[in-house]
């Protein structure tokens, strides 16, 4: 283990111990967030609200965690070298679309408009894999996107393979972030049929509705 990693892992301590407290082990899937440590924390954050067992969870602890979260947070939302916003609403929207919730490709088409994505790439999006709108660097992005929103999941080895000849590990981890936050977001609005709000209905009639996209249950 590299000092970095040393050194990262004793600053996470308290939070294993939290999670450790829970479930009597820490899951190998929560150390694999500890490379970008925003992550961990605020998923440990999140899971814990919805599932912990408030029986384990002390004050003192709770508190520590929330300073914890703030302090990685920061730190990560300051980062230089993070994917950009219209890639990650790209992916969003692609994984969203492999899924099927139509809720969140208009969400995410939306996002990605505003977030910078050509014009180009917003009417060719579904096509990605032939458009010469999109380059090679963005099309592993999307290919990966796609086949983690798949049910059941396309990830292979070969995803990541490509995706270290042009992204950071940090980065990769950030792109299956935001993949699996799009995975819940399709699970509550399908379940829940979300009313979809008029901008990005608006939007997502303007470039997705020539490949037959249309609003559904929303």
């Amino acid at each position: 283990m590299s000092k970095e990693n040393s050194d990262l892992e004793k600053q996470l301590k308290g939070v294993y111990k939290l999670i450790e407290s829970n479930m009597g082990f820490v899951p190998n899937s929560m150390r694999a967030m500890n490379k970008v440590p925003a992550l961990l924390t605020n998923f440990t954050l999140f899971s814990g609200l919805i599932i912990g067992n408030p029986k384990k969870v002390s004050l003192f602890s709770s508190t520590m965690l929330v300073i914890r979260n703030a302090y990685y947070s920061l730190k990560f939302l300051r980062q230089k070298n993070k994917l950009p916003l219209y890639l990650k609403a790209l992916a969003g929207h692609i994984s969203s679309y492999a899924a099927g919730c139509k809720y969140c490709q208009a969400h995410t088409i939306s996002e990605a408009k505003h977030s910078g994505a050509s014009e180009a790439q917003l009417n060719n999006l579904w096509q990605f894999e032939t458009s010469s709108a999109f380059n090679e660097k963005e099309k592993t992005a999307l290919r990966f996107a796609f086949a983690a929103g798949s049910s059941p999941n396309g990830v292979n080895q070969n995803h990541f393979t490509e995706l270290k000849k042009h992204f950071t590990e940090s980065q990769i981890i950030e792109l299956g972030a935001v993949v699996s936050l799009f995975g819940f977001l399709n699970r509550w609005n399908d379940s829940f049929a979300t009313v979809l709000e008029d901008k990005p209905f608006e939007v997502a009639e303007q470039y997705l509705k020539a490949n037959g996209w249309d609003s559904g249950k929303h």
